[in-house]
């Protein structure tokens, strides 16, 4: 399996913040679409997976610790739609809501996406049986003190991204946005296990 690092794109990045922050109460979700290419990431070549679009899935059944397909049909025709348009799903994405879960993968996160990658081998999306990635964005609401303009900023954290951003005067989100590899381990009784590793999540530092 090919662990890659992960480089998320700037239009990328902006939706998987925003998606978060507009359902902050409940958790957001939705499919990645990237490539395998090589990058110069801190003046160095690296093997990466660049995530070139994030689609929010719309017809969810959104929960605070859980999210779910509202409407299967939709989500189908939705996975249909991207196999005519050739387009790959590498994976996918979801929220965890202060103070569900932290900035790690649950047993639910982890059984939730084994079936999805069954659901999609039925449909043609083929490639994620090798290696799902998901990306998660643990995000805390906060309250500041004093008022102060709209504003966000970036910075390194661990293999993580973190992300603040102002939105109101006195209102704004701590975000934590981390990336995992989900990967068939082993075979048990004719069931796959699944593997958990995390990548190093890569964002562009001048995103305007």
């Amino acid at each position: 399996m090919d662990f890659r690092d992960v480089f998320i794109g700037k239009r990328s990045f902006k939706t998987l913040i925003a998606s978060a922050i507009e359902v902050y109460s409940r958790e957001t979700n939705g499919a990645l679409l990237g490539r395998n290419t090589t990058m110069n990431i801190d003046g160095v070549k690296k093997k990466v997976l660049s995530i070139k679009d994030v689609y929010p899935i719309q017809t969810e059944k959104r929960k605070r610790s859980e999210v779910s397909h509202g409407n299967i049909a939709a989500f189908e025709r939705f996975l249909r739609a991207m196999r005519s348009l050739k387009t790959n799903i590498v994976g996918g994405f979801h929220s965890h809501p202060h103070p569900y879960e932290g900035n790690v993968l649950s047993r639910s996160d982890v059984e939730f996406i084994r079936d999805e990658i069954k659901v999609m081998s039925k449909i043609g999306q083929k490639k994620i049986e090798g290696g799902w990635l998901e990306i998660l964005i643990s995000i805390r609401r906060k309250n500041y003190k004093r008022p102060g303009m709209s504003k966000w900023y970036m910075c390194s954290y661990v293999k993580k991204i973190r992300c603040k951003v102002r939105t109101q005067k006195r209102v704004g989100y701590d975000i934590i946005v981390s990336a995992y590899w989900v990967y068939p381990k082993k075979i048990k009784k004719k069931k796959t296990q699944y593997g958990v590793k995390e990548a190093a999540v890569y964002v562009p530092w001048i995103i305007e």
